[in-house]
Protein backbone atom coordinates (compact mmCIF):
# COMPACT_ATOMS: atom_id res chain seq x y z
CA UNK A 1 0.00 0.00 0.00
CA UNK A 2 1.37 3.22 -1.05
CA UNK A 3 1.49 6.27 1.81
CA UNK A 4 1.99 9.20 -1.26
CA UNK A 5 -0.38 11.18 -1.74
CA UNK A 6 -2.86 10.57 -4.92
CA UNK A 7 -2.47 13.66 -7.16
CA UNK A 8 -5.59 12.25 -9.41
CA UNK A 9 -7.94 14.28 -6.89
CA UNK A 10 -9.62 11.05 -5.79
CA UNK A 11 -9.68 9.71 -2.41
CA UNK A 12 -10.38 5.98 -1.45
CA UNK A 13 -13.66 7.07 0.01
CA UNK A 14 -16.79 6.50 -2.56
CA UNK A 15 -18.80 8.57 -0.41
CA UNK A 16 -16.35 11.69 -0.24
CA UNK A 17 -15.96 11.05 -4.53
CA UNK A 18 -19.56 11.16 -4.88
CA UNK A 19 -19.98 14.43 -2.84
CA UNK A 20 -17.10 15.96 -4.92
CA UNK A 21 -18.64 15.31 -8.05
CA UNK A 22 -22.25 16.42 -7.14
CA UNK A 23 -20.27 19.36 -5.76
CA UNK A 24 -18.74 19.93 -8.93
CA UNK A 25 -21.99 19.60 -10.79
CA UNK A 26 -24.16 21.86 -8.52
CA UNK A 27 -21.03 24.47 -9.30
CA UNK A 28 -21.74 23.90 -13.41
CA UNK A 29 -24.81 24.33 -13.11
CA UNK A 30 -25.22 27.15 -11.19
CA UNK A 31 -22.69 29.06 -13.64
CA UNK A 32 -24.82 28.00 -16.34
CA UNK A 33 -27.70 29.06 -14.73
CA UNK A 34 -26.11 32.47 -14.50
CA UNK A 35 -25.32 32.62 -18.07
CA UNK A 36 -28.49 31.47 -19.34
CA UNK A 37 -30.03 34.49 -16.69
CA UNK A 38 -27.65 36.86 -18.20
CA UNK A 39 -28.54 35.91 -21.61
CA UNK A 40 -32.60 36.17 -21.59
CA UNK A 41 -32.21 39.24 -19.17
CA UNK A 42 -28.83 41.39 -20.07
CA UNK A 43 -28.28 44.20 -18.47
CA UNK A 44 -26.00 46.86 -19.62
CA UNK A 45 -24.08 48.76 -17.80
CA UNK A 46 -25.00 52.64 -16.83
CA UNK A 47 -23.42 55.01 -18.29
CA UNK A 48 -25.18 58.42 -17.61
CA UNK A 49 -25.31 60.81 -15.28
CA UNK A 50 -24.72 59.13 -12.43
CA UNK A 51 -28.22 59.76 -9.94
CA UNK A 52 -29.82 57.07 -7.67
CA UNK A 53 -33.22 58.38 -9.87
CA UNK A 54 -31.54 57.44 -13.06
CA UNK A 55 -29.62 54.39 -12.47
CA UNK A 56 -33.05 52.85 -10.95
CA UNK A 57 -34.44 54.16 -14.22
CA UNK A 58 -32.53 52.97 -16.76
CA UNK A 59 -32.69 49.29 -14.57
CA UNK A 60 -36.83 49.79 -15.56
CA UNK A 61 -36.33 50.83 -18.84
CA UNK A 62 -33.79 47.57 -19.59
CA UNK A 63 -36.44 45.32 -17.98
CA UNK A 64 -38.93 47.38 -20.10
CA UNK A 65 -37.38 46.32 -23.31
CA UNK A 66 -36.46 42.82 -22.12
CA UNK A 67 -39.68 41.69 -21.10
CA UNK A 68 -41.52 43.56 -24.84
CA UNK A 69 -39.11 41.77 -26.49
CA UNK A 70 -40.20 38.60 -25.22
CA UNK A 71 -43.95 39.77 -25.43
CA UNK A 72 -43.51 40.36 -29.12
CA UNK A 73 -41.68 37.51 -29.99
CA UNK A 74 -44.45 35.19 -28.04
CA UNK A 75 -46.96 37.15 -30.18
CA UNK A 76 -44.85 36.81 -33.55
CA UNK A 77 -44.59 33.10 -33.11
CA UNK A 78 -48.51 32.76 -32.58
CA UNK A 79 -48.34 31.58 -29.05
CA UNK A 80 -50.20 34.85 -27.38
CA UNK A 81 -52.98 36.54 -28.97
CA UNK A 82 -51.75 40.10 -30.74
CA UNK A 83 -54.68 41.72 -28.18
CA UNK A 84 -53.00 39.91 -25.01
CA UNK A 85 -49.60 41.41 -26.20
CA UNK A 86 -50.89 44.49 -26.38
CA UNK A 87 -52.37 44.53 -23.03
CA UNK A 88 -49.37 42.99 -21.37
CA UNK A 89 -47.35 46.07 -23.40
CA UNK A 90 -49.28 48.52 -21.78
CA UNK A 91 -49.33 47.25 -18.34
CA UNK A 92 -46.07 47.04 -18.35
CA UNK A 93 -46.17 51.09 -20.03
CA UNK A 94 -48.09 51.75 -16.86
CA UNK A 95 -45.33 50.50 -14.25
CA UNK A 96 -42.68 52.47 -16.09
CA UNK A 97 -44.59 55.77 -16.01
CA UNK A 98 -45.64 55.03 -12.10
CA UNK A 99 -41.81 54.10 -11.41
CA UNK A 100 -41.02 57.49 -13.38
CA UNK A 101 -43.36 59.82 -11.69
CA UNK A 102 -42.17 58.35 -8.07
CA UNK A 103 -38.35 58.58 -8.82
CA UNK A 104 -39.15 62.65 -10.89
CA UNK A 105 -42.39 63.81 -10.13
CA UNK A 106 -44.83 64.77 -13.09
CA UNK A 107 -41.76 66.51 -15.03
Amino acid sequence: MSTSPDHSGSTDDPQQNLAAMIDQVLAEQAKKAIAKDQFVNPHSKYSGEFTPGNLMLDANLQEFANRTSVICALESNGKISPRAAYDQIKSLWHELSSSKQALFGDD
